[in-house]
């Protein structure tokens, strides 16, 4: 009988291949283990029980809603008269299940036995409302359900539904508030299978409604949103079913490495430069999108029904906000006439202002009203200063920005009024980098705005225009989805939206601004030397004055955190910050003397001139030092703080013999990395050979600062994590700097030890990099001195050797690192001149570099 399931699964699995729908599939995979566990029970030798007992499906197996690899949730219903020969039941079904591979999860309880289990867990009281007798005696099957609904249903509701609800919000907590996630979760996330179920359980309960399709006959949906609904629900079970059959097993999250595959099974195609991979998830996010909000209006229908609206914070009493807006009973009602709407539609965009203020949400059939209204939004009503007014003062005033926000965008009103909105509506982007749809990270953008001026008030003191900065993080993403530079499309389409808002002409220049420079300081400051007087200076003159500057910047610490955790880092807001003063400090003085391009020079000689006392003073009481501080780089100064210096120069000193020959590694533990100072006499290849030994060690570099003083001494500075999982004392430093040693002396092959090393797989690590496009850049512009090389590449083992070694192949002489990791993602940028002292300015040297990079990181030029 197991082979025969396991064929008629498999059967069914070719006919899921050819056409058949998700629906029914459930329903043929539930009809197959019916048959099996019937069989099962009526093959088997069990005469005198047969009238005790009742198989019983549960849960989604019981709403016969069984996915390819779920589990089978089964339970043995029996009489006590038979408890000593019920073991036989339970053998003669559940081993030939287990035969089938299947995954069983079962109970063997009596009528009794199953109140008291339901009293204690909460989710098979209500896996019971999906109870189907699949085999047995109905009588039993009947005492049961009466018993369940007379215990646990019957005038109990209320209990029931507040019951349900902090299980959702648990669940959303644990699994995403978002239904638009990197990785979302098609069964517990934000506007997935248990959002469906949970509405349909509470229906059952509370209004006795048998299916979803009964929902409209009761007047909890139009017969769109129904068809709409019930769209959504196929679409996401058609991808739970090509999830299962993809994966071979149980998995319900939509991963990363999975979503270009299930987008090509599923027909999508590249599309006016938008990846198939890209329309796929939009489409996902919208169904889950559609599925969220249907659901959490019922549940605030339900709130309503049942009298059990909460309020949050205090208490706000009843009153009319103004004419046809009101306040009643914790909700904000839009109390206006259709035709008195018709007529002051700008109504609907104050109702979402009241419900900034008073921090008091929208009553659901408000939302409804709304959504039902957006015709009435026309040119006229987007081109009044009220309209543009209310919308400003809800960025800057609502109490909660992103809640007000995110329900203007679910209603439609904020695409409706901004219709260029709607081409980054549920907008994915396939990268490991964001982790929410477009729309959502320019909501997100907002509310991290809030809290960095809050932080940072001294910087939002500077700022001239504080309309153009919220209006710059609501749209600075506007342009993305339209095949070009999404900064310089966003810019034009930002000034025509200010512009139809009545926004002055400088006003609309300073938004345009922003937005087309909205990466500026964060990439600046990630990937060049802000030691550099002359790039400083270059910044200064591109963004013009010390309001634009406070604006770019807070705008951009803003879109950094709402992009994502790994996008953000104490590290990163340090060098954000570093370079916000110094282009500051250099705006200051242009404007103390304009056209002076020495003075700022000069401030920074003086500083560092200050720095060197300090270093000079700490140095007072130590004896044969071997450096001569004045000798030392300006940049190097600049980095480190004077005690670390002082550190340097006697480490310096007292390894001095040592370092002519060899290094000195000295490892140290921080909180979240490991601190390395590598000092050596310098070398051709030397930065390769360091990172190729902490790559044998497994150690990841995550950033480096390396400097080489005038006596050729070597001083690096590297953050390292560990990819073997040990801890710092369980590492062995010396071992490290022995083979550093070795490596320096061309007694260890660098190269084949980490071609063997590296030859193992790396799992599904391996599969999110490879996503990574590797990229070079060869810039002469930024630095004065150098040329600087950035190479982009995803982060793994090895890469750093490879990269470094083919520089050191050219003869490339680096005088400056950048070495980062963000995201999965190393970005290395290089300060470099040729052998010959100068910088890369042959184009076909250029080209030949680029080329030997690519084939570092495995792939050639295209």
């Amino acid at each position: 009988m197991s082979v025969q399931l396991r064929a008629d699964r498999e059967a069914l699995e070719k006919l899921w291949e050819q056409g058949l729908t998700g629906q029914e599939l459930l329903r043929h995979h539930s009809k197959l283990v019916d048959e099996f566990i019937v069989e099962c029970f009526e093959s088997a030798e069990l005469e005198g029980v047969r009238g005790q007992v009742a198989l019983l499906a549960l849960g989604g197996y019981g709403r016969k809603e069984l996915f390819p690899f779920s589990d089978i949730d089964l339970m043995i219903l029996f009489h006590p008269d038979i408890e000593d020969r019920v073991g036989e039941v339970v053998d003669a079904i559940l081993y030939p299940l287990w035969d089938t591979g299947l995954e069983v999860g079962h109970g063997v309880r009596t009528i009794s036995q199953s109140m008291d289990h339901a009293e204690e867990d909460y989710f098979f009281q209500v896996s019971m409302l999906d109870a189907r007798l699949i085999y047995g005696s109905q009588s039993l099957f009947d005492d049961l359900v009466g018993k369940y609904r007379e215990k646990y249903i019957s005038g109990h509701r209320e209990g029931f539904v507040e019951e349900m609800k902090r299980h959702r919000d648990r669940r959303r907590e644990r699994y995403g508030s978002h239904s638009f996630l990197l990785e979302p979760h098609i069964k517990e996330g934000k506007g997935g299978m248990r959002d469906i179920q949970s509405m349909y359980w509470v229906a059952r309960v509370v209004f006795g409604l048998r299916g979803l399709h009964d929902f409209s006959a009761a007047g909890l949906m139009l017969e769109e949103e129904q068809s709409e609904f019930l769209e959504s629900w196929d679409a996401l079970v058609q991808l739970r079913n090509r999830l299962h059959y993809f994966s071979r097993r149980k998995n319900d999250q939509l991963y990363f490495e999975l979503q270009e595959e299930v987008a090509e099974a599923l027909g999508y195609v590249v599309v006016d430069g938008v990846l198939g991979v890209e329309q796929f998830m939009r489409d996902t996010y919208a169904h889950m999108e559609n599925v969220a909000i249907t659901v959490d209006l019922f549940f605030d229908h339900v709130d309503e029904v049942l009298g059990l609206v909460r309020r949050s914070g205090p208490v706000i009493q009843d009153r009319e906000v103004e004419k046809g807006i009101e306040i009643r009973r914790g909700r904000v009602h839009l109390t206006a006439l259709p035709r008195q709407i018709a007529a002051k539609p700008q109504l609907m965009m104050r109702a979402f202002l009241a419900f900034a203020r008073s921090g008091v949400p929208l009553h659901h059939r408000t939302r409804k009203l709304i959504s039902s209204s957006l015709e009435m939004v026309n040119d006229k009503m987007r081109t009044s200063p009220r309209m543009s007014k209310a919308l400003v003062n809800i960025l800057e005033s609502a109490k909660d920005v992103f809640g007000v926000l995110e329900v203007m965008l679910e209603t439609g009103l904020l695409s409706a009024y901004v219709p260029e909105f709607c081409k980054i509506e549920t907008l994915a982007q396939h990268d490991i980098y964001h982790i929410y749809t477009v729309d959502r990270h320019s909501l997100q953008a907002v509310a991290e705005l809030r809290t960095v001026i809050d932080e940072e008030p001294q910087v939002y003191a500077l700022v001239k225009m504080p309309q153009m900065l919220f209006l710059a993080a609501l749209l600075h993403d506007i342009g993305k989805g339209s095949g070009r530079d999404h900064s310089e499309e966003g810019a034009e389409v930002a000034a025509r939206v200010a512009r139809r808002m009545s926004f002055s002409d400088e006003e609309v220049e300073n938004l345009a601004f922003l937005i087309k420079y909205h990466l500026f300081v964060p990439e600046n400051a990630l990937r060049r030397d802000l030691n550099d007087v002359a790039f400083i200076k270059r910044c200064a003159g591109e963004i013009g004055d010390v309001s634009r500057l406070a604006m770019l910047y807070l705008l951009s610490v803003a879109d950094s955190r709402a992009t994502g955790p790994s996008a953000w880092s104490d590290w990163k807001a340090a060098l954000m910050q570093e370079m916000f003063f110094k282009v500051r400090s250099s705006l200051e003085t242009m404007e103390v003397v304009p056209g002076d391009n020495t003075i700022l020079g000069e401030h920074v000689e003086q500083n560092v001139g200050w720095l060197r006392e300090q270093v000079s003073e700490l140095l007072a009481d130590e004896k044969d030092v071997r450096i001569d501080l004045a000798s030392l780089p300006n940049d190097y100064i600049l980095t480190f703080s004077p005690e670390t210096v002082k550190q340097h120069i006697c480490v310096h000193r007292d390894n001095y013999r040592l370092l002519r020959q060899k290094s000195l590694v000295v490892a140290e533990d921080r909180d979240d990395y490991w601190s390395l100072l590598v000092m050596s006499l310098d070398r051709p290849g030397l930065l390769a050979k360091i990172c190729g030994v902490l790559s044998l060690h497994n150690l990841t570099v995550v950033r480096a600062r390396i400097f080489t003083w005038d006596d050729g001494t070597v001083v690096d500075i590297l953050e390292v994590r560990p990819t073997d999982g040990l801890r710092f004392v369980e590492k062995e430093w010396k071992a490290v700097n022995d083979d550093l040693d070795k490596a320096i002396s061309h007694r260890l092959g660098l190269g084949h030890r980490l071609y063997q090393k590296l030859t193992s797989t790396y799992g599904r690590r391996t599969d999110l990099v490879s996503k990574v496009e590797p990229r070079v850049v060869i810039d002469n512009s930024s630095s004065d001195e150098f040329s600087v090389i950035e190479v982009y590449s995803g982060d793994l083992p090895g890469l750093l050797y490879h990269i470094t070694q083919t520089l050191a192949d050219f003869g490339m002489n680096i005088h400056k690192a950048i070495i980062a990791t963000e995201v999965e993602q190393l970005i290395d940028i290089f300060y470099v001149l040729d052998s010959s002292g100068k910088k890369i300015v042959d184009q076909d040297f250029q080209k030949e570099i680029t080329q030997g990079l690519l084939y570092s990181l495995g792939r050639s030029e295209k």
